[in-house]
């Protein structure tokens, strides 16, 4: 079973990924949940923004500042969080409270080919055994003091985070790769 985030599972699908990642053994690799970006409205296409800075083409935090991570679908705008180092990932949940934490400004990302637009697949995993972790309880208390079962741990808990975006011109980066434990 894949665990996908819950606050991805409308943006995800499990298809179409692209041709070009489809030989590698890293992106087959079933320790991994991916999926695809896909708008409510079904666009596939995307504008990235980041609170952060980019170090050699890749998205990371800023000093002081945690890293957020925004697609807009090119037609319709509407923002979708890929992620937030406040709220996502197993750091996040059980580890540090960063959720006072301020961002800094967003700016839109342009790649190396001076491109804008995406289509992005996002993947991830956690090396957690929540059941032997938490083994003689059914609920955990999250750093924030939200009591959640170990499903949800194992669904949005993930300690792992990668982003890869393929660009008009054909060319597939990647611009995100993040443990968060």
């Amino acid at each position: 079973m894949e665990y996908i985030p819950d606050y991805l599972k409308p943006f995800i699908i499990h298809k179409d990924y692209f041709p070009e990642l489809i030989e590698d053994s890293w992106f087959n690799n079933p320790v991994y949940w991916k999926g695809r970006l896909i708008s409510p409205q079904h666009e596939t296409k995307f504008r990235l923004y980041f609170c952060g800075e980019l170090i050699d083409n890749y998205m990371a935090n800023k000093q002081n500042f945690p890293l957020a991570i925004y697609a807009y679908s090119v037609n319709s705008g509407e923002k979708i969080t890929l992620f937030d180092e406040r709220y996502n990932g197993y750091e996040a949940l059980l580890i540090e409270n960063k959720r006072e934490l301020p961002l800094s400004h967003e700016i839109q990302f342009v790649d190396k080919d001076a491109e804008t637009e995406f289509e992005i697949i996002i993947l991830g995993c956690s090396n957690t055994d929540f059941d032997d972790e938490y083994p003689a309880t059914e609920q955990v208390q999250l750093i924030n003091g939200d009591w959640v079962n170990k499903e949800y741990l194992k669904c949005n808990a993930f300690d792992f985070i990668s982003i890869l975006i393929r660009n008009a011109k054909g060319q597939v980066y990647t611009i995100l790769e993040m443990e968060l434990s």
